[in-house]
């Protein structure tokens, strides 16, 4: 499937995983792409642990099953990412891949997509009060 027209929301949500859910949900049928800024790190679940009974909790981005979720994850990284994409499950015959091999910063996110011959580019990017991003790209 190769669209003539992609259609991208681009929200901040504040770290706010009511907020993401319902962008989610009240978007799968019209939009194609949703560029996140500030997304919710929240727990997902615990895995086995030999040191704790209850498990060692797993925390990330929510998940939502008509979306496919691009973030660029580094565990040695304190600092949690600030900008996730979500692209619609329909376009996945595109071939969306994330390009941390131009960019690997935790505030951009570029994804790359194939229509017909061309490759393009979608950049997310999370500029704060200091613009350290402008800064860690110079």
């Amino acid at each position: 499937m190769i669209k003539e027209t992609l259609k991208i929301f681009s929200q901040n949500v504040r770290k706010n995983k009511t907020l993401i859910n319902t962008i989610l949900e009240n978007n799968k049928n019209n939009m194609d792409i949703i560029l996140v800024q500030e997304p919710p790190k929240s727990l997902i679940h615990y895995v086995p642990s030999h040191t704790d009974p209850i498990g060692d909790p797993i925390y990330g981005t929510p998940n939502y099953p008509d979306w496919t979720l691009f973030i660029r994850q580094d565990p040695a990284q304190e600092s949690y990412v600030r900008v996730v994409t979500y692209v619609n499950k329909k376009l996945l015959k595109m071939r969306f891949t994330l390009r941390l091999d131009i960019i690997n910063y935790q505030d951009v996110n570029i994804l790359a997509f194939h229509s017909g011959q061309h490759t393009n580019y979608i950049i997310n990017i999370y500029s704060d009060d200091n613009q350290s991003t402008l800064h860690a790209l110079n």
